[in-house]
């Protein structure tokens, strides 16, 4: 655990000096909240309840795609990142074992991208009272209360995974990032379905897509696990 606490606190450092990191950490949740409250008040302006509640769906739902954008950066220059600037082979030199350095690089992914979400939901619904004039009560039910606070951390491990797994095998930052933007999808699979429904959000997508993540994360984190390897590594980038 103290070994852990220092790699997390050594990749947060290292994360606030890239610009990148800082621009989807502050900057992309604040225009996601942005968007989401102008959608929601233009809903609540509209006077059609069906359209109101396509938009109300598709507002909300960005909060389920900016828990798998925010971790790309981070987790993609954690390594190749590092790589490129010379300072992974100090840090593979080191005791700690290829599992423990694998799980401090993705929890110093993993939470901010969860906590940021949550605070900008938090945001939005406060900036929704100010603009609309009242929280809509849809966005405190059951499956959108468990969509924010229980996929939310499964997508940004899956985005994690998927980003750590290809930048493992990467030898550039952009490669790598852009080939991780496929861990985007998950998150944009109930986006497509509800922004063209005009019904709420029903709880058992919500179970499925939950218990789809969880095997997908399980598979993905291993094959990530089994390839992050400092011998390979350093084999292959040399």
């Amino acid at each position: 655990m103290r070994r852990l606490r220092v790699l997390l606190l050594k990749e947060w450092r290292e994360s606030l000096r890239n610009k990148m990191v800082l621009f989807g950490v502050t900057l992309l949740p604040l225009f996601f909240v942005g968007i989401s409250v102008y959608m929601l008040a233009l809903g609540a302006g509209i006077g059609d309840p069906a359209g109101a509640i396509v938009l109300f769906n598709t507002s909300l739902m960005y909060f389920l795609i900016l828990p798998t954008i925010i971790p790309l950066a981070i987790a993609v220059y954690s390594i190749v990142g590092e790589k490129e600037q010379t300072t992974l082979e100090p840090l593979l030199a080191t005791p700690i074992s290829d599992l423990e350095l694998f799980l401090g690089k993705a929890l110093a992914s993993v939470i901010p991208a969860v906590l940021v979400n949550w605070l900008s939901f938090g945001l939005f619904l406060a900036a929704t009272r100010i603009v609309v004039g009242a929280v809509p009560l849809q966005a405190l039910t059951v499956p959108w209360l468990a969509s924010i606070f229980g996929l939310s951390p499964l997508l940004a491990l899956f985005s994690v995974g998927v980003t750590m797994l290809v930048s493992s095998r990467a030898s550039d930052a952009r490669a790598a990032y852009q080939f991780s933007s496929f861990a985007i999808l998950p998150g944009l699979i109930p986006l497509i379905v509800y922004s063209s429904r005009q019904t709420l959000v029903d709880l058992r997508l919500v179970i499925l897509e939950g218990g789809v993540l969880i095997v997908a994360s399980a598979v993905v984190l291993h094959l990530a696990i089994r390839v992050f390897r400092r011998e390979q590594i350093l084999t292959r980038w040399k």
